[in-house]
């Protein structure tokens, strides 16, 4: 029997993962002026989402400890307070080097958020909760870029006024975690969910489960997601505004339109997986992207890039947590535990080199050939996954 406080604290984690995506297609909209402040190239924009995957991996290899030590509650507040000092921090920032320093501070709050409620959720919600859990995310991701083209549209382009608003709703959120802690605290000795299939978990070490073909074969595919679906959040506002004539207002409400199909995607896909094969769910869907990432690419028209992107959104949606539940049928239950853990570590690994990658080869070769590189990613990711099938059977 679960305390009654368990709705309040699933109300709070929604509320958590919506103001965790906030920040992260915020970037996306405010790199034109950021770079053009800082006078750095257009590829540098790899070295701020990497500043933040530092920080992100820092806080949540270390939640584990952090947790036992402080708790979630205390966890969250922290946490919390750090991703709005460092979007505060954004606004003061007076040189580049100072900005990426701020983006670590960013991860490493946001690292912790993320494990810490992900932690919390997998002990005491439910799995349907999980999943919209997730799907809340994209809500903040969708809701970011619409509040910094906002502010950039009514303020003269004001860049820095974005993050401060963003700041400011981190910070409500803060305190919303700092006021709700004893309830965290006092449901944490609820019933846990039993510890299914442990003995088989624990008799295969890192070494072995690296060696299972099929695992190497999906580190390398979550690797290549993530490089996707951050890389287009990241980089189609630059390529729409700056090489297709595309106004401000009309790239970020498309890009917000991109983050927003995601969100969608996961609501509607959750109601499918229960009644269609996941893998023929997955083939269309990562074919899906690549006919996405074909249209953006081209973009023959401006509305081309705009069905593009929302149907890279859409499409991206059931990926990551498909191919997550079927770890375990794809590599067997011992193996499963570590494959997980590899897989989280290569998507946060592809989200930081990947898009980076993207815009060296951007700056080096144009605009156009950065977007090309979304519609190889995508290619191989099919291909990937044709072959991860081939072997798990």
């Amino acid at each position: 029997m679960r305390v009654r406080t368990s709705g309040v604290l699933l109300f709070i984690a929604y509320l958590g993962f919506i103001s965790l995506g906030l920040p992260d297609a915020a970037h996306g909209i405010n790199w034109p002026f950021v770079r053009t402040e800082f006078a750095v190239p257009t590829g540098w924009l790899g070295l701020v989402i990497a500043g933040g995957g530092i920080g992100y991996l820092m806080s949540s290899f270390s939640v584990g400890y952090l947790l036992s030590r402080f708790g979630v509650g205390w966890l969250l507040v922290v946490s919390s307070l750090l991703v709005s000092l460092g979007l505060f921090g954004f606004y003061f920032s007076a040189s580049f080097i100072v900005f990426v320093l701020f983006a670590i501070v960013i991860g490493m709050g946001s690292g912790a958020i993320d494990a810490g409620l992900n932690a919390y959720a997998a002990e005491h919600f439910s799995t349907k909760h999980m999943n919209w859990l997730h799907a809340a995310f994209g809500v903040g991701a969708t809701a970011g870029p619409i509040i910094v083209t906002t502010v950039l549209v009514s303020f003269s382009q004001n860049w820095r006024l974005g993050y401060v608003v963003l700041a400011v709703i981190l910070f409500v959120m803060a305190m919303v975690f700092l006021f709700s802690r004893h309830l965290w605290e006092s449901d944490k000795h609820a019933p846990k969910k039993p510890a299914e299939h442990l003995e088989d978990t624990t008799i295969v070490s890192q070494r072995q489960a690296l060696k299972h073909p099929v695992i190497r074969f999906q580190i390398l595919f979550f690797f290549l997601y993530s490089g996707v679906e951050v890389g287009v959040g990241q980089w189609a506002f630059t390529v729409m505004t700056e090489s297709r004539g595309i106004s401000l207002a009309s790239a970020g409400t498309w890009v917000a339109v991109y983050w927003g199909m995601l969100a969608f995607g996961r609501a509607v896909f959750g109601f499918l997986v229960e009644r269609f094969s996941v893998d023929q769910l997955l083939r269309l869907c990562l074919a899906g992207v690549v006919l996405g990432a074909l249209f953006f690419t081209t973009s023959v028209t401006p509305y081309a890039s705009y069905f593009g992107l929302a149907l890279m959104g859409f499409c991206s949606a059931p990926i990551f947590p498909c191919m997550i539940s079927q770890t375990a049928t794809r590599v067997g239950k011992k193996y499963s535990a570590h494959a997980v853990g590899f897989q989280m570590s290569a998507a946060v690994t592809g989200a930081m080199t990947l898009p980076f990658l993207s815009g060296l080869v951007g700056g080096h070769y144009g605009l156009t050939s950065l977007s090309l590189t979304f519609l190889l990613y995508a290619i191989l990711l099919f291909g990937l996954f044709q072959l991860i099938l081939t072997r798990a059977k």
